[in-house]
């Protein structure tokens, strides 16, 4: 598994730690970003990134479900209920 990038773990733990600060993953990411000096490259998964973009970063799996929920993003990827349906 790779190294997750500087600072990362360290925000979401912070979040863990401090739920007050959660909000701004929606409204102010860039204010947490700072503060843990997350590059700009990462900035853009941790925005808009999926649970394997996230876990491709090396961050902890736990920790990637974390900052998902918090974000507002889905945790798994979703299909048609149909899917089941036509399979009978």
């Amino acid at each position: 598994m790779a190294t997750a990038p500087q600072g990362v773990h360290e925000l979401i733990e912070h979040l863990i730690e401090t739920p007050g600060d959660r909000g701004l993953i929606r409204t102010s990411p860039d204010v947490l970003f700072e503060r843990f000096g997350i590059s700009a490259d990462v900035r853009e998964v941790l925005r808009t990134g999926g649970r394997d973009d996230l876990a491709r970063l090396g961050i902890h799996p736990n920790l990637v479900i974390k900052w998902l929920i918090w974000s507002g993003r889905p945790t798994m990827p979703f299909f048609p209920i149909d899917y089941y349906f036509a399979r009978r």
